[in-house]
């Protein structure tokens, strides 16, 4: 006897179990959507709730402290007060971190391009500026007891570093190019006197570009880096 509902059975067997297949993996697929958004979404909710908060704390601290500058601003200052105020200025200029003007001089080195012209097939390293002149200036600039330094408008400090990178030099990792223009505080005379018989008495000697003017006022800026002390702490028996 042949058994002619085999085959229709089989056909709706096969095709019950592909849309059974089909729909379990669509159910699973919005599972996995659904859930990480909705886990991702009620994060995101809390982490803008925190950050109104704090926003909410840091400007109510800006306030507070604005309420009291006004009202220190209204007092006389008088007494310790003006005394504090006046020793916290006077640190402030020695640690560089105000704009300064007085008597001084102005160096301006370049390198030496048109040598290099001249002798093109030369070490082109022996026509570039280099750091260690930048050095030697500065160094011979506190010799002569310079109270503010600056090499294109970047203020040194104790920390600042004058180092090279390749064919860059770098101040406060800062890069600079040629001309430079070196700015120092102090006795014009002697700051020109002590500059011209050193490095730039032997960088003119080598035709490189240099002047050195005396000034009857120099302003050098402020110094505009970190200050961060990482391992530097104040002694304790201070």
């Amino acid at each position: 006897m042949r058994k002619t509902w085999l085959v229709p059975v089989t056909i709706v067997c096969i095709f019950s179990g592909f849309f059974l297949a089909m729909q379990l993996k669509v159910m699973a697929n919005n599972n996995t959507l659904v859930n990480p958004l909705s886990q991702k979404n009620t994060n995101l909710v809390m982490i803008i709730k925190d950050l109104e908060k704090e926003i909410k704390d840091q400007e109510d601290q800006i306030e507070k402290v604005r309420n009291t500058i006004d009202d220190m601003q209204k007092q006389d200052v008088t007494g310790n007060l003006q005394e504090l105020q006046e020793q916290l200025k006077e640190s402030k200029i020695a640690a560089g971190l105000t704009t300064v003007a007085g008597k001084g001089i102005i160096i301006t080195v370049d390198d030496n391009i048109e040598g290099f012209k001249v002798n093109s097939q030369s070490d082109p390293n022996k026509s570039l500026i280099h750091y260690e002149h930048l050095l030697n200036i500065v160094s011979e600039l506190k010799i002569g007891s310079a109270e503010a330094i600056s090499i294109n408008g970047l203020r040194l400090i104790t920390s600042s570093e004058i180092r090279c990178v390749g064919n860059t030099i770098l101040i406060n990792t800062t890069r600079i190019a040629p001309p430079f223009e070196i700015r120092a505080i102090g006795s014009p005379k002697l700051l020109a006197e002590i500059s011209l018989n050193g490095e730039l008495e032997i960088l003119k000697a080598s035709n490189y570009p240099v002047s050195l003017k005396e000034q009857e006022e120099v302003i050098i800026p402020a110094y505009k880096g970190s200050l961060q002390f990482s391992y530097a702490k104040i002694d304790k028996g201070e």
